[in-house]
């Protein structure tokens, strides 16, 4: 069992003793989804297979050994004599290569392979990391919008009863009451969207993690608002050319696609091996014969050295050279389908790396202004609620109606909805910005975890 297996093992299990009763933060679900999430489990296990490779080019590099025991019974006619006999061979086969540029390539092609293998894991590793961080900032969004949706929804309940209150004394018409009314319902039906949602993304959470998606833990009220570090969008996208795990990914697949040229051409190549053989032939045992003179006559024979029925040892060494020849144009077809793969390959990095730095430039600017929107929108949420207080003060007063201040509270809603949602799509960006260079790990998350309510 590897070490890495057997952590997950004990992290699963101090998991479950600890079990699902207390709150817990981006800290806690991120390393309770490394021991739980299936997807990097397999992912693990397919990383296991892909170190193997390596070895396996090896191996045809090293001697190959081969042995076999044989006993065969023997029926012999000739001339009206018949014999039958029994007899044990043994023998043993050496081939060791000396040149085959075929295999040299292959196993060079192995090494990409197993660094492909090792980047794939580490690639799951921080893409989990950072969906963890996503699902979690989507309950939390999810909850703050069915808040919101609330917060509506019983502001139009009071404006539709004191809508009633005033028709039944006569100072407003129906027409008050069926807007009032309306507004509710829309409230109503909003709020089983918004709760359906919130569930869905529990469910999205819960899978990922194995955690309680009703036990996430709220972002304090004033997060750390960070600019990127370095903060020109140059340096990042620079970074991105040698970092970014997907570009790694992709650069690997390139060399592995020169190789396959290599593979392919070595077709035509001659082979140089180095081959020996043992073999060991037993004395034959008759079992039965015509006659007692054939008996005789074949016994005799046994004696005799080289015969096939006598006991002899044999060893042979020696080196093979394999030339091909011709076959066929099957080996020119393979170098071009190599070429145009590597040609593909070559797309393939080219794309990866476009994608990359446009994502990073991305990530940069929203991190970078998004420390802006987060304080514009903190500015509007204390200005909306400086409103509220002041029309619920109005209200009171008679200088504001109900529909001054159901229009100041959803206002208020809206606002405090896109201040939370501004908090969210920071640190996101922030994970993804990180992601995209690279650099995400557990110090990382402990660092956006800082913005958690312990």
């Amino acid at each position: 069992m590897s070490l890495c297996r057997l952590k997950i093992i004990l992290t699963i299990a101090i998991a479950s003793i600890a079990g699902n009763a207390i709150a817990f933060d981006l800290d806690e679900a991120c390393t309770r989804a490394l021991g739980f999430n299936a997807t990097y489990l397999a992912q693990i296990a397919a990383t296991d297979a892909g170190l193997e490779l390596q070895n396996q080019a090896l191996s045809t590099f090293l001697p190959q050994i081969s042995a076999n025991v044989t006993y065969n019974q023997t029926y012999l006619n000739s001339s009206g004599m018949w014999v039958t006999y029994t007899q044990p061979a043994a023998a043993a086969q050496l081939q060791q290569v000396i040149i085959d540029f075929g295999k040299f390539s292959a196993y060079t092609k192995s090494k990409f392979m197993t660094e492909i293998a090792n980047l794939q894991l580490t690639n799951a590793r921080q893409k989990l990391m950072v969906d963890v961080a996503g699902a979690y900032f989507d309950i939390l969004y999810a909850v703050d919008n069915l808040n919101a949706i609330r917060m509506n929804k019983d502001a139009f309940l009071t404006q539709m009863e004191q809508a009633k209150q005033s028709f039944d004394a006569g100072t407003v018409t129906v027409a008050d009451v069926n807007d009032a009314k309306a507004n509710y319902d829309l409230a109503t039906a909003q709020a089983l969207q918004a709760e359906n949602n919130l569930m869905n993304r529990k469910t999205i959470f819960q899978n990922m993690t194995g955690l309680n998606s009703d036990l996430v833990q709220p972002l304090i009220d004033q997060i750390i608002l960070q600019l990127p570090s370095p903060n020109t969008p140059a340096t990042w996208s620079e970074m991105v050319k040698s970092a970014n795990l997907n570009v790694k990914i992709a650069r690997a697949g390139l060399n592995m696609a020169a190789q396959d040229i290599r593979i392919a051409k070595s077709g035509h190549l001659p082979v140089l091996s180095l081959i020996g053989s043992y073999q060991m032939q037993g004395t034959a045992n008759i079992n039965s014969a015509d006659s007692p003179a054939t008996q005789e006559y074949i016994s005799q024979l046994m004696t005799i050295p080289g015969i096939p029925i006598s006991s002899y040892n044999t060893a042979m060494v020696g080196l093979q050279l394999s030339i091909p020849i011709s076959s066929g144009g099957g080996i020119s077809s393979k170098v071009r389908a190599a070429i145009a793969n590597y040609e593909a390959a070559q797309e393939q990095l080219t794309a990866t790396l476009r994608q990359a730095d446009q994502l990073i430039i991305n990530a940069f600017y929203q991190v970078q202004n998004g420390v802006d929107v987060v304080k514009a929108q903190t500015q509007a949420l204390k200005s909306a609620k400086l409103k509220l207080k002041s029309d619920k003060i109005g209200y009171k007063l008679g200088i504001r109606n109900s529909v001054d201040l159901v229009n100041s509270q959803n206002n208020y809603a809206k606002t405090l909805l896109s201040y939370n949602q501004a908090r969210y799509q920071y640190l996101t960006y922030r994970l993804q910005l990180e992601y995209l260079a690279g650099r995400i790990d557990t110090d990382f998350i402990h660092l956006i975890n800082n913005n958690i309510r312990q």
